[in-house]
């Protein structure tokens, strides 16, 4: 999946779960299910152009969406933030393995990597049909739970 579609699940997790201790590991954990799932691909050159456009694209969105949800005034940014970024860094490894030339080593992997590998069997540009869904379910879910504990914190009060 995206790096947009990764983060906003991570922060929808946060804004379920609440606990750090929870919801930090689920995020992470939440990559490989989200990476199992059909999803956008385009099978892009390591360090060519068109990774650089997505990457820029990719990231210019994830930084959207962020500003979005802090002008709705979610609770706890910081934790959204976290897990948004726990979420999407088992994708840090590619860099990794791209950087030594490694990228197309399966053998070279550490286990995690392979295993992140061998879930990704559908990678396709009919993927981002469905990552458009999954954006926008994540962002409501990150916004109902705000607004449910916003009313939770507004009744207390009273």
């Amino acid at each position: 999946m995206t790096t947009t579609s990764h983060a906003l699940a991570g922060a929808m997790i946060a804004s379920l779960v609440k606990r750090p201790y929870l919801a930090i590991p689920l995020a992470f954990l939440s990559h490989f299910v989200c990476d199992a799932i059909p999803h956008f691909g385009i099978g892009m050159a390591f360090g060519g152009p068109t990774m650089f456009a997505w990457l820029l694209i990719d990231g210019f969105l994830a930084c959207v969406f962020a500003i979005f949800l802090l002008k709705k005034k979610v609770q706890n940014p910081v934790l959204l933030a976290i897990c948004g970024f726990a979420a999407m860094s088992p994708d840090l490894a590619w860099l990794y393995y791209g950087l030594k030339g490694n990228l197309n080593n399966f053998s070279a992997f550490d286990p995690i990597t392979k295993f992140h590998s061998t879930i990704q069997w559908f990678e396709h540009p009919v993927g981002i049909l469905l990552e458009v869904v999954w954006i926008a379910v994540m962002v409501t879910i990150i916004l109902k739970a705000n607004h449910e504990n916003y009313k939770d914190t507004a009744t207390s009060k009273a």
